[in-house]
């Protein structure tokens, strides 16, 4: 029924592995950072959080599948249990959508089989996270479309999760009472690798701010803005180390970036995205 998450699926020569977990995300992982395997994608969970670390996804737009979007598939995954996913009742009566963190259509390939498989199981509320619905329907969500269109790749490894802060609003929900600990992430990372024109492996890297204050305003999430950034950046954010090799492909290397506070003051090595043409890609 499919494969999972695939180091080399873009390059047997280029393997991209996933992350590993760093300071207190490796303390608040659940069962030990344990890898959940799904089709096409794998989920490391956080136990503290209830929200996916991260959600590693192979793409392959040659052999999509039109899969019909089923709002009746969300569900917990009994290898987690439920109380360690956030559940529906946070996302009612609220402007939070169930953000997937992998894409839906993202891992919709393969044979029919296959792709039905892999719609249900990005439905899992592991796969989800707490979204403001301007957020989740804006930019963000077009990253992987613009990169494909710009580098004329039909094969991706998109690796994708949320941002915790210390000042991170706690949510309970609508009818929930205070201290359930579940807390809307701070903001958003996704990490984009791709083979270019020259089979060199390359990686793009984004940002994207979802704060307690803004919350308090939603006008504020009109004017929500997606960042380009290193690879360190996002190890400095997230608290996850990737392969050495990796940090050296991306276009936008910077070691000073890491210690930048990337969204309230962009630096060197971090690039306001506003439309395709503002990635930079680097050779391709």
């Amino acid at each position: 029924m499919g494969t999972s998450y695939d180091p080399h699926f873009l390059d047997d020569r280029h393997p991209v592995f996933m992350p590993h977990l760093l300071g207190d995300t490796a303390k608040g992982s659940l069962a030990g950072g344990t890898v959940f395997d799904f089709c096409h994608f794998a989920i490391v969970m956080s136990e503290q959080t209830k929200f996916a670390i991260f959600s590693a996804a192979c793409v392959d737009k040659s052999r999509a599948v039109p899969v019909a979007r089923d709002n009746t598939s969300w569900h917990f995954d009994e290898r987690m249990g439920m109380e360690n996913q956030v559940g529906p009742e946070y996302y009612a009566e609220n402007d939070y959508d169930r953000g997937h963190l992998t894409r839906r259509k993202d891992v919709c390939w393969g044979d029919m089989q296959e792709a039905r498989q892999a719609n249900y199981d990005s439905f899992c509320y592991a796969n989800i996270s707490l979204q403001h619905h301007n957020f989740n329907t804006g930019i963000w969500n077009c990253l992987e479309d613009w990169v494909l269109e710009r580098v004329g790749t039909s094969k991706l490894i998109v690796i994708t999760g949320p941002i915790h802060k210390a000042s991170d609003e706690e949510y309970c929900g609508v009818r929930g009472k205070p201290g359930c600990a579940v807390k809307v992430p701070f903001g958003f990372w996704k990490s984009v690798f791709y083979m270019n024109a020259e089979q060199q492996l390359t990686c793009l890297s984004f940002l994207i701010r979802q704060s307690a204050e803004r919350s308090k305003n939603h006008c504020e999430y009109d004017r929500l803005v997606t960042y380009q950034v290193p690879l360190d950046t996002i190890t400095n954010e997230a608290q996850l180390q990737f392969e050495e090799s990796l940090y050296e492909i991306n276009p936008l290397v910077s070691k000073l970036s890491a210690t930048i506070p990337v969204f309230d003051q962009p630096g060197p090595g971090i690039k306001r995205i506003l439309q395709p043409a503002d990635i930079e890609l680097g050779p391709i």
